[in-house]
């Protein structure tokens, strides 16, 4: 098919370079001249493991090109999929006007006929409204809508768009999906046909699900911090309930950040509001998070005493390996906060080369793990990165206090030695 993709940020050209390996004709629109100029050299704004591969291979192969120019984008487009990474501020609250303008933006080249996916993450309820904007504005353009929330995942999005478990379609009438059939079933045969609100409210359910779950096992964490048991224990238990299953997101650690999930829960809670119905569970799902966010700093402070001419490390600022965006970060958030209690903090991370301005001031970034934790009172782990997993005796004995705090518990097995502090969520046993 000949499709256009509308937004090149992530979730743009992951789609429109996976869209053309599968053998489709694929034009990347976006208004934004200096990303498609990056994306004509090979390169996406946001670094993919495999992503920059692949679209410099689409386009070799003739099925991939980028445009700015909306007319000649759409001009022999039978679908455009509406791919814009949704904005969120500083409290996680969505830019829906974001994605309502650049929708308007499009409206006038519209063919009639012309199938739109949505797959932005946007609250339930979206899809009906632009699509009634449209036949307001274009009574003349008969187009068929659907949703097909993204499903991508940092670090590994080019799989994930490729090999996913299923996809979830919303349509509204049997045309939209004659439509669609054939485009989604070139990706995979698992397809999960609904009504295109039952389509958006699932996105919401499942990251909020996935949400909860995380809070629960960091609250059941604290619990065996305070108890005996160790939480890495519970979390096996947990898993080979077939009720509950190995996948489940129960594992103790950090507090989830990255916007993604949160945004997903602030949608919730604003619908329950509009229609005046109880949300105390979703509530407190962010209560309990914002709570968990402070025991990094918990932990410092019971080790430092007060972070003044203290010297904290801190080893991962992206919210998720395989990434170099740093949106939303825990990291950077946690950097400010004992910059501002007295502590000269250090930092490296293997996809960040630069860090911008007001974060700047409060970090010193490191070009090595070694340069990072020179001298340094406390080590933080802050992101699972591979790298991480070498800490050898040569390094840690660079520390001048060999603390390590690891909430996720990812390098446990590499420091299992004496005469290291070592703390993770929901283990008492902090010493080796």
């Amino acid at each position: 098919m000949n499709i256009c993709v509308f937004g090149q940020w992530h979730l743009g050209p992951v789609t429109s370079s996976c869209l053309a390996s599968l053998g489709h004709h694929v034009i990347g629109l976006d208004s934004d001249r200096d990303v498609i100029q990056g994306l004509q050299r090979g390169k996406a704004p946001l670094f993919e493991p495999g992503l920059n591969e692949l679209i410099a291979e689409q386009m070799r192969s003739g099925r991939l090109s980028f445009s700015s120019n909306a007319r000649e984008a759409l001009k022999s487009a039978q679908v455009l999929w509406f791919a814009f990474d949704t904005p969120v501020n500083g409290k996680d609250q969505a830019d829906i006007m974001f994605l309502r303008n650049n929708f308007d933006k499009i409206m006038p080249f519209l063919k009639k006929g012309m199938g739109i996916i949505i797959s932005s993450q946007a609250p339930v309820g979206f899809v009906s409204k632009i699509e009634k904007e449209l036949v307001i504005k274009y009574p003349n353009k008969k187009c068929y809508f659907a949703s097909s929330p993204e499903n991508l995942k940092l670090g590994r999005s080019v799989d994930a768009f490729l090999n996913p478990d299923r996809i979830i379609i919303g349509v509204n009438c049997q045309e939209s999906k004659a439509i669609f059939s054939p485009l989604f079933s070139s990706i995979t045969d698992q397809l999960e046909w609904m009504a295109i609100e039952s389509a958006e409210m699932t996105k919401h359910a499942i990251n909020s699900f996935l949400a909860l779950s995380i809070c629960f096992a960091n609250e059941m964490a604290l619990i065996c911090e305070k108890t005996g048991a160790d939480a890495k224990e519970v979390e096996r238990g947990l898993k080979t309930e077939s009720r509950i299953g190995p996948k489940a997101y129960l594992s103790p650690g950090m507090a989830f950040s990255g916007g993604t999930l949160a945004r997903d829960i602030n949608f919730l809670i604003k619908l329950s509001e509009q229609y005046k119905l109880p949300s105390s569970l979703i509530k407190a799902v962010n209560e309990s998070n914002s709570f968990h966010q402070n025991w990094i700093e918990d932990k410092c402070q019971g080790v430092l005493g007060n972070f003044k001419k203290k010297t904290v490390a801190i080893l991962g600022l992206t919210y998720k390996p395989g990434t170099d965006t740093l949106r939303r970060s825990f990291a950077l958030q946690l950097a400010q906060t004992l910059h501002a209690q007295g502590a000269r903090v250090t930092a490296f991370d293997p996809a960040i080369k630069s860090i911008s301005k007001p974060f700047s001031k409060a970090i010193e970034l490191k070009q090595s793990v070694k340069e990072a934790i020179l001298d340094a009172e406390v080590v933080i782990i802050a992101t699972e990165c591979p790298e991480f997993l070498d800490l050898g005796e040569d390094i840690i004995n660079l520390m001048k206090n060999k603390i390590i705090i690891d909430p996720n518990g990812f390098i446990a097995k590499q420091v299992m030695r004496k005469g290291i502090k070592y703390i993770s969520v929901g283990r008492v046993k902090d010493e080796t």
